[in-house]
């Protein structure tokens, strides 16, 4: 007999859990969509129950933070709490009563968190989330991001990089090319109209640059591949992801490793401006 709580990751990457979403608005039981810098937004938690013994009031915590990689329980922003009752392999959608408000220092992205325990399934001990281990955590790291011909499809994402450990860490940063296919868990989750795109498209010219708003000239300077970047202990480093959309959109994902193993990451869904438009189009229609 025994309390299995679980809240599942993203496949086939864990940080983009179709478990977590948000509701932008006043209404927590509206359409879900992407946070609006300034406005309220709700978040919602899947909850599973995958034990045999059913549980009372579980606690459901959920956090936010700054388009980053490698964050933990000191350095993200909690937002509030829910409590859950579940049955033996009961599943159910929990709302974070307390509404959270995008900042313009996030600009909007979409970096949250939710994580699940009880005194019969207690998170592991320690501050780190440990999300593609632990049953109880997971993550939803995603930005879209528009690309202009008058920027010459040019696009680019501050993020942080995150040392969550006691002494200083070497990581690696890294890019992989997705598939709009690999968001289609997530499809509904960004808003009722959504435009979604029909064919992947591929980010060019992909790069890192250790500035917050890079010019032309930044660009000449860009590192494909952050090899070898030292951040001393409890440290955090900002960086900008940079590239040039050749087609309709693509999706472009950041890697975080440590010895080879991966330890966090963020996923972008990079649109030209006419497939932003579609969309506004569909809203402007359904208003």
């Amino acid at each position: 007999m025994s309390v299995v709580l679980e809240i599942e990751d993203g496949n086939p990457y864990w940080y983009l859990s179709p478990d977590i979403w948000t509701v932008p608005g006043n209404d927590p039981e509206g359409a879900p969509g992407q946070p609006i810098v300034g406005t309220n937004c709700f978040l919602w938690a899947r909850v599973h129950n995958t034990g045999s013994t059913a549980v009372q009031d579980a606690t459901v915590r959920f956090y936010w933070a700054n388009p980053s990689v490698g964050f933990d329980r000191s350095s993200a922003s909690a937002i509030g709490f829910s409590f859950v009752s579940l049955e033996a392999g009961e599943t159910q959608d929990v709302l974070c009563l307390t509404p959270w408000i995008p900042a313009y220092v996030n600009g909007g992205h979409e970096c949250v968190l939710a994580e699940v325990f009880h005194d019969s399934d207690p998170l592991p001990a320690g501050l780190a989330f440990n999300v593609p281990t632990d049953r109880h955590v997971a993550q939803r790291n995603l930005s879209v991001l528009m690309a202009s011909e008058a920027k010459k499809m040019m696009v680019h994402l501050a993020f942080e990089i995150h040392n969550t450990s006691r002494t200083a860490r070497v990581f690696e940063i890294s890019t992989k090319a997705g598939k709009l296919s690999d968001l289609k868990s997530l499809h509904k989750s960004l808003g009722r109209d959504f435009h979604w795109p029909k064919e992947d498209g591929k980010l060019e010219d992909v790069g890192f640059i250790q500035s917050t708003c890079p010019s032309e000239e930044d660009w000449g300077k860009k590192k494909h591949v952050l090899e070898r970047l030292e951040i001393p202990a409890n440290g955090r480093v900002g960086m900008t992801l940079v590239g040039r959309l050749h087609g309709s959109a693509a999706v472009i994902n950041v890697i975080q490793k440590v010895d080879g193993h991966i330890v966090g990451g963020l996923s972008s869904l990079v649109l030209a401006e006419s497939e932003f438009n579609k969309t506004a189009a569909c809203s402007q229609k359904g208003a």
